[in-house]
């Protein structure tokens, strides 16, 4: 298996990742649009793709404008990946971007506020002191690669368990294929929707769920799909993941159906410090991430209806 076969694999998920985050200029000619990496450095080893041991990756996307370091600009999309190999379950875990939480890079602030001034290493530090989870990877996307990707797979299929409008668009309850443009603007609605940035999260994890699926399903018919899905997904891919290892992980991420992907948000209320509209994260949230650091998943019966929804 080629990196190019293991990035479709790692990236169903991650592609979408940062281009939900609210930067939508063109990229640099020769950028990278998807880094994938180990979440620290000092780790020499490989987890299990087989047995019960949970595997994460924290997805971020960066609203880095041109000029500004992809791993120096806000982080406005983060979701923790939660796979547990044995149980083929995975869990999507968003949070939203206005989490007001302390910061590995000095004192307390929104969660998207760590990276700009400590990098990546202070966001994945920020998430793993609030979460308790200890991430074996990470993926991170940082521009609008979103809309050509979207358009070279002929579109999206998403199946939405409610209808949504906002930014000058509806999209019906039920199944929709959705063009670059619309799949773009369900990513960003937020203001129309009864719960602000909690649903565009939600949304956000519905989107990369759907992607996954419409892979699955397009190369279930014809394995030339993944020819044009490559071209959608790989363009401008940094990895820092030996060969091995990301095939391993490819197989993994391939066993999984969607129906057994957990998509949900962090609980919490709108409030304000500073001037500035914040979300209070709920206590109730601890419970939810020690399940979630004890085997990789949680199931959708342990979470709140309205934190929740599935592809």
């Amino acid at each position: 298996m080629t990196k190019r076969i293991v990035a479709v694999a790692l990236a169903m998920s991650a592609w979408v990742a940062g281009t939900l985050a609210g930067s939508f200029g063109a990229p640099a000619a020769g950028a990278t649009f998807l880094q994938v990496g180990r979440a620290h450095e000092e780790a020499d080893y490989a987890p299990s793709v087989e047995g019960d041991e949970p595997i994460f990756v924290l997805l971020l996307g960066s609203d880095a404008r041109p000029g500004t370091p992809v791993d120096h600009g806000l982080a406005d999309s983060i979701h923790i990946l939660g796979i547990n190999p044995g149980a083929k379950r995975a869990t999507l875990y968003g949070l939203p971007r206005d989490s007001y939480v302390p910061l590995a890079s000095g004192g307390t602030g929104k969660i998207n506020a760590a990276m700009p001034p400590g990098g990546l290493e202070a966001e994945i530090a920020t998430v793993e002191n609030l979460t308790g989870i200890t991430f074996d990877y990470y993926a991170l996307t940082g521009f609008d690669g979103f809309r050509s990707a979207i358009k070279d797979i002929d579109g999206l299929t998403v199946n939405l368990p409610y209808a949504v409008s906002g930014l000058d668009r509806s999209y019906p309850e039920g199944e929709s294929t959705l063009n670059s443009e619309d799949a773009l603007r369900l990513a960003r609605i937020r203001k129309t929707v009864p719960r602000g940035d909690f649903d565009r999260s939600l949304h956000q994890g519905l989107i990369m769920i759907s992607a996954l699926a419409q892979f699955r399903q397009e190369y279930g018919k014809d394995a030339g799909a993944l020819f044009t899905w490559l071209g959608a997904g790989y363009r401008g891919v940094q990895f820092d993941v030996p060969l091995p290892e990301l095939t391993r992980l490819a197989e993994l991420a391939m066993s999984i159906k969607p129906n057994r992907v957990t998509n949900l948000v962090a609980l919490g209320s709108v409030g304000s410090a500073g001037g500035l509209s914040i979300v209070n994260l709920s206590s109730d949230n601890e419970r939810l991430f020690r399940d979630l650091a004890e085997d990789g998943y949680i199931m959708p019966k342990a979470v709140p209806d309205a934190a929740q929804i599935q592809a």
